[in-house]
């Protein structure tokens, strides 16, 4: 099958993309302390957060529904034209919405309004990323664009701050060459897709645009529920942990966060094949899912390992020896959360690539639910392991919810 080397490759290039993306920021922090002092980089990274949040309110989740539609065009330039028309008015028009919204807010949050011009000139960096087109890039698996774009993006914004950024002078234009960076790189991909589907306007009917979005609302709902979900656990902590306690969950909660984007490479990997293969007959996809997973669970079962035996003397080289005196007892959680995400990944991955948009926001609400319920009991009595035992509980009902979901669905063959 020739499914495995072009998996390697999208996961090659979306690793060179997430490397990108944690390397840049590391490499920025000390030029930016250097130059315009430790409260100055404080206020940048504060609208930097503003901004991420916007970005994900302007996504909408028409990266994931793109995604899937642009992969079963199969090269059908029509009906690409089609897609695209309809996610780029649908994204401007949330731009122009989250701009007005975030202008009433910085008028009216006084904490902001100290920031007010650096807050809204960040908004670049909501610009380029909500029009790159991710989603289109991803559905005709040419992952490699992505890479060379978001490469191109940040090699913009680390020579303006080596070149421009001076002083506390020029605060304001740190985050807007930061997000000119991602500008360039958005414009850069709608030429390319332009160019691919020799794109033309068409007119399209304002019902037929809002129904693309009204159908979208259950996608962009479990996103925003499994951003809150994966960082309710940082909030539970500073209600109930001690300051020595919760900077040991921080260190715990870092790890389980990079082991959670790994598997995020793999998901986007596969995503645009899955969604074509649903199609194809239960074997053909069946025997798709076992070539694949496989393989991941002889990895899995190595990082469980490696975690199990190995787990404490990295960690010592990774982190503070005072911290380390205690955190051992809790890294039990490490291993059972890198299988009960790999248990969750093909699951996740068959509800969203069948379309199930309201079954897939349930799964993600199993979670949360789960959580919030358990969380604030758990903690009292266990602290430290009753959040760890709370989020491995949440991700077993996940499991649990979206394997009968899956097992109603293919109880009778669906493409013998």
């Amino acid at each position: 099958m020739n499914w495995n080397r072009l998996i390697l490759q999208n996961v090659g290039s979306l690793g060179v993309l997430q490397m990108t993306n944690y390397l840049v920021p590391v490499l920025v922090i000390p030029l930016l302390l250097a130059r315009v002092g430790l409260e100055s980089y404080g206020m940048i990274v504060l609208a930097q957060g503003i901004m991420n949040v916007a970005v994900a309110i302007t996504d909408f989740g028409l990266n994931l529904t793109g995604t899937r539609l642009i992969s079963q065009a199969k090269g059908d330039l029509s009906l690409e034209r089609t897609l695209t028309q309809k996610i780029l008015v649908i994204k401007i028009v949330l731009l122009l919405g989250t701009f007005i919204g975030l202008v009433f807010l910085v008028k009216t949050v006084s904490p902001w309004q100290p920031y007010e011009y650096l807050i809204l000139t960040s908004y670049f960096i909501v610009i380029g990323n909500t029009l790159m087109p991710v989603w289109y890039f991803q559905g005709i698996q040419k992952m490699t664009w992505l890479a060379l774009l978001n490469f191109l993006s940040r090699v913009f914004y680390v020579g303006a701050v080596l070149f421009f950024i001076e002083s506390n002078d020029d605060l304001l234009w740190v985050n807007v060459c930061n997000g000119l960076g991602w500008c360039i790189a958005a414009f850069c991909g709608w030429v390319v897709l332009f160019i691919k589907t020799k794109f033309r306007f068409e007119k399209q009917s304002f019902k037929a645009i809002y129904a693309f979005a009204h159908q979208n609302v259950p996608i962009f709902l479990s996103e925003g529920v499994t951003t809150f979900y994966r960082n309710i656990g940082i909030v539970i902590a500073g209600f109930f942990l001690s300051a020595p306690l919760m900077g040991i969950y921080v260190i715990i909660d870092r790890i389980m966060m990079l082991i959670a984007n790994s598997y995020t490479l793999v998901y986007r990997a596969i995503f645009p094949m899955l969604c074509n293969f649903v199609k194809k007959s239960d074997r053909f996809l069946r025997d798709f899912l076992y070539s694949i997973f496989s393989k991941l669970l002889v990895m899995v079962l190595l990082g469980m390992a490696v975690v199990i035996f190995f787990g404490g003397p990295l960690i010592e080289m990774l982190s503070d020896e005072i911290i380390l005196t205690d955190i051992g007892p809790f890294l039990w959680i490490l291993p059972v959360f890198i299988f009960l995400l790999f248990c969750n990944l093909p699951i996740s991955l068959l509800i969203i690539a069948l379309d199930m948009k309201k079954m897939y926001f349930g799964y993600h609400l199993i979670g949360l639910i789960t959580a919030l319920v358990l969380l604030p009991f758990l903690v009292s009595f266990l602290e430290i392991n009753g959040l760890l035992i709370s989020i491995a509980l949440a991700e077993l009902a996940m499991f649990l919810f979206g394997a009968a979901v899956l097992y109603r669905t293919y109880r009778m063959p669906i493409n013998p």
